[in-house]
């Protein structure tokens, strides 16, 4: 029952994260900015959507949408 903001915090997670938004911007021309955080960038998404301290069962399809399309847009991928 955790936070989405704690879930994303699991070193697992964010060593996945990075490693897909590395593998992405290497596919796609992209550079990776020095000093890149995927954590920073990963709590800053979910601030600003205002998903930070919401729990995961409480949120609907639509709001699991809103997330991925927001990760996505920051090129941050699941897979």
């Amino acid at each position: 029952n955790k936070t989405l903001a704690a879930n994303f915090k699991a070193t697992a997670t964010l060593q996945m994260l990075e490693a897909n938004y590395k593998t992405f911007c290497a596919a796609n021309g992209k550079i990776v900015e020095d000093g890149f955080q995927v954590k920073d960038a990963v709590l800053a998404i979910l601030d600003r959507l205002g998903y930070g301290e919401s729990r995961a069962a409480k949120l609907d399809v639509h709001d699991f949408l809103k997330l991925l399309s927001a990760f996505h847009d920051a090129s941050i991928h699941f897979c």
